[in-house]
């Protein structure tokens, strides 16, 4: 019966029946939406299971899923809003089929884009231990040509796209089904009085806002409501897709747009702001806040001083608990011999956004540092390049990659890089382990040495890509002897997020870095070599890293003739922010004025704590510098959070909020009456 009269409802058909045919076909709509979003994080949870919390009780993912469910609702409602309001016209004009066909373009586009988004969010999940965040955005300036190259070789793209296909093609045949199948019971008659009409339009108006906001409360669903379980991870999983790329977007657009400084000096007086930062000394321009005075270095100053960027050189390969693996042996062994701070961290969480900190020697305040620069423009006053020049040094910048990855070759040199040295300069045509990232470990430190003129000073700042996918090299052929698997990690590493192979390109690179540091070490006196990595690499052997193994990188500072001999390593913390003040100390005199955010990492005092876009972490305690909370020990039991992180968390904001403004805005003071 309900569908003859279902079959009856005709496009030209207007009218409270008309009107209750459309309603039924959009809630199903509106179901089938909440339940794809549902299905994407029951997923979603399944592929992370092995990386929550093993004492993560039942309610913590009865609260994901019920939270999940309040930010499903706004999807699930905008996408279903279309049709449903050329429903409620349809009562008083004939609009059914317009209806019909804003809601199969809705039926078809949110299962379509659901296939699409579920697949590289799983993809990006297992990456990066995240839905989509702000720096999802930073594929726009990169590589694409590589990108697209890396991804074919590394996954299975025809048959993943045919699969996606299929996929598509089945859901929405399921979908059109569901959706006009008829509900089990008569639709209720037309109202007749005033007042029941307008309790029926009130009744859909409270449910439409119940829907656009997810929630009852006084505002609407935020990102921020996504922290109800104790499980980080699991925190991760609660929003959907498409919120969370909405969220991306937004946060991306409001760092870049004039507005962005509210991220960090939310509506503060700005200048009084820079006047703390400065410590209220006078300052004329914003370079002036960042002015320092060398205390001078006891003991020989460098020669020539390499600051060596390894991809993704993992900060746990290094610790005791991990020797087993035997990947990082050269590096330690250099470790052992000059100086190794376990305690350090990378400027940011990429490759590019790392490398911008330590070339401009500004924080990563999510603005795209190598885009604001420009050619024609000074470098900034604190860019190493052009600081290490003012001491006397040729500087030269060697990457293993191509000029055309993040506009790199211009960047640098308009930061004070004034020799060049790309993978073009290197490559062989017949060279068998160039890839669309560029030329090994091996070649780029061979050519380094045998072009390296000792005859004068140098600045040197290499950056390395073997280590890196599409990970293609022959390990065979290198000698790794990476084959198996530890016994302490067989039980589960089948949950780790590497393999064999991955861990073999760490080795190679930890290989030849150790063999070009001793090789030239040997040959060259007066060499301070500075080797670290450009942050985490996300690879792990287990399901579950500490926030101390995922938020380190190493350094290994190296020169027997240059280096102090009275450190105590093991007191030593610090970041990339702090590489450009650790080597000016190193090379000037007493009382010589430079610029840096940053300090001299050599040097220690009480509470010394380490800052990165990312983290916070000082010598038993390690936290996420954008949270107050989630603290952890060194060895990853929770703790309370350190009782001045109040004052980190302003330096913090202090710091990248004054380098959001010198490269937004520029090196001009703002007006003493831009306050709240």
């Amino acid at each position: 019966m309900n569908q003859q009269r279902s079959s009856r409802t005709s496009n030209n058909d207007k009218g409270w029946t008309a009107f209750t045919h459309h309603l039924a076909r959009d809630s199903k709509l509106w179901l089938w939406i909440l339940f794809l979003l549902f299905i994407s994080r029951l997923i979603l949870i399944l592929q992370n299971r092995h990386n929550f919390d093993p004492d993560t009780p039942f309610s913590d993912y009865f609260q994901a899923f019920f939270t999940g469910f309040q930010f499903d609702l706004p999807v699930a409602t905008l996408f279903v809003l279309p049709s449903f309001l050329l429903a409620c016209l349809n009562l008083l004009f004939r609009t059914s089929k317009a209806a019909n066909v804003l809601r199969s373009i809705s039926t078809y586009l949110f299962t379509i884009l659901w296939v699409i988004i579920t697949v590289v969010t799983l993809g990006y999940f297992k990456q990066y231990h995240n839905q989509f965040d702000v720096h999802l955005l930073g594929v726009v300036y990169d590589d694409f040509g590589a990108i697209v190259k890396t991804v074919w070789h590394s996954y299975p793209v025809v048959k993943g796209t045919l699969a996606m296909i299929a996929a598509c093609i089945i859901l929405i045949w399921i979908a059109r089904r569901w959706i006009r199948a008829p509900y089990p019971l008569n639709p209720p008659p037309a109202p007749r009085r005033m007042i029941s009409r307008l309790g029926v339009a009130l009744l859909l108006l409270v449910l439409l806002a119940l829907g656009l906001r997810g929630n009852t409360g006084s505002r609407p669903m935020q990102e921020k409501d996504a922290a109800r379980t104790a499980d980080t991870v699991l925190n991760h999983c609660i929003i959907n897709p498409f919120s969370s790329l909405k969220y991306a977007i937004h946060s991306h657009r409001k760092l870049m747009a004039a507005d962005g400084l509210d991220t960090y000096l939310n509506k503060e007086n700005i200048l009084a702001a820079f006047q703390e930062y400065a410590q209220n000394k006078e300052i004329k321009t914003v370079d002036d806040v960042f002015l320092r005075t060398a205390k001078g270095h006891r003991g020989k100053k460098p020669r020539h001083i390499f600051l060596i960027v390894m991809e993704s050189y993992d900060g746990w390969t290094m610790l005791p608990q991990h020797a087993d693996w035997h990947i990082a042996d050269q590096l330690k062994s250099l470790g052992e011999e000059g100086i190794y701070v376990q305690r350090f961290l990378p400027g940011s969480r990429s490759t590019m956004t790392s490398l911008a900190t330590m070339i401009s020697g500004l924080a990563d305040a999510g603005v795209i540092t190598n885009e604001r620069s420009r050619p024609g423009d000074p470098p900034f006053a604190t860019a190493i390049a052009h600081q290490m020049e003012k001491l006397g040094f040729e500087t030269h910048f060697y990457y293993a990659g191509y000029s055309s990855w993040q506009r790199i070759e211009d960047f640098v040199r308009e930061q004070g890089f004034k020799n060049v040295h790309m993978a073009t300069n290197m490559d062989k045509e017949s060279d068998p382990e160039l890839n669309e990232w560029g030329v090994s470990d091996e070649r780029l430190f061979s050519y380094i040495h045998d072009t390296f003129k000792k005859d004068k000073p140098t600045f040197n700042m290499i950056m390395s890509s073997s280590n890196h996918p599409p990970y293609s090299l022959d390990l065979k052929k290198a000698g790794c002897p990476i084959t198996s698997v530890p016994a302490a990690y067989k039980k589960e590493f089948d949950y780790a997020s590497t393999d064999l192979n991955k861990l073999g390109h760490h080795w190679y690179s930890d290989k030849w870095v150790g063999d070009f540091v001793r090789r030239l070490s040997s040959e060259v006196p007066g060499c301070l070599f500075a080797i670290t990595g450009d942050h985490w690499s996300r690879k792990f052997p287990g399901p579950r890293p500490t926030m101390f193994e995922r938020a380190i990188v190493p350094l290994v500072l190296y020169g027997p003739d240059v280096l102090p001999k009275d450190i105590d390593a093991s007191n030593l913390t610090g970041s990339h922010y702090d590489l450009g003040a650790t080597f000016i100390e190193m090379c000037a005199d007493p009382g010589y004025k430079y610029y840096s955010i940053g300090r001299n990492i050599l040097t220690t005092q009480p509470n010394d704590t380490a800052m990165s876009r990312l983290w916070f972490l000082g010598k038993d305690f390690v936290t996420p510098a954008n949270t107050k909370g989630d603290t952890e020990s060194l060895t990853g039991k929770k703790i309370s959070p350190p009782s001045h992180l109040k004052k980190l968390i302003r330096h913090y904001n202090l710091t990248h909020g004054i380098s959001w403004w010198r490269l937004r805005k520029g090196n001009k003071l703002p007006a003493p009456s831009q306050s709240p």
